[in-house]
C-alpha cells in the first residue's frame, strides 16, 4: 500500500471513529451521533467509486486517443494495449506492445488532446533499436 493510500485511509476513518467515540459518551444523543457516522461513510464511500469511475473513463478514453495514434502512424501492425501499471499514475498511462517486437514495450500519455510518448521498456540482454520509438516533435 503507498504512503498516498495509507493517509487517504487514515483521513477516511478518523472522522468516523470520532463520532463513534463521541457517540459513547453522549448516551441521549446516540442515535444522532452514530447516524451522522454513517452519512459521513456513505458519502466517502459514494466519492471514491466516482473517483475510481473518472479514473476508469479518463484511461478509456486515452486508450481510444492512443489507438487512432497507432493506426495513423504505424499502418498494417498489430499490437495490444493495456493500463499502464504502477503506484501513481495521474496520467492515465497506457503501454503498448506491437505484436512483431513482443519484448518491447511503450508508455504512452494523452495531454491536451496530445499522444505523447513516454519511454519504454525492454528484456534484459536486448540490445537492438526500440524500432517504434519516436522522437518528441
Amino acid at each position: 500500500m503507498s504512503p498516498n493510500a495509507i493517509i487517504t485511509c487514515f483521513l477516511m476513518v478518523l472522522p468516523i471513529l470520532i463520532l463513534f467515540l463521541i457517540a459513547l459518551f453522549f448516551s441521549k444523543k446516540r442515535s444522532i451521533f452514530l447516524s451522522l457516522a454513517l452519512l459521513v461513510s456513505t458519502a466517502e464511500v459514494i466519492y471514491l467509486i466516482g473517483e475510481k469511475d473518472e479514473e476508469k473513463r479518463m484511461i478509456m478514453e486515452n486508450i481510444d486517443t492512443v489507438e487512432r495514434h497507432l493506426r495513423e502512424k504505424y499502418p498494417g501492425e498489430k499490437w495490444f494495449i493495456r493500463r499502464q501499471e504502477g503506484v501513481s499514475l495521474d496520467h492515465g498511462g497506457v503501454e503498448v506492445i506491437f505484436l512483431n517486437k513482443l519484448d518491447k514495450g511503450y508508455n504512452y500519455y494523452v495531454q491536451d488532446g496530445q499522444v505523447k510518448q513516454d519511454g519504454g521498456w525492454h528484456e534484459p540482454g536486448d540490445d537492438s533499436e526500440m524500432k517504434h520509438y519516436e522522437e518528441e516533435s
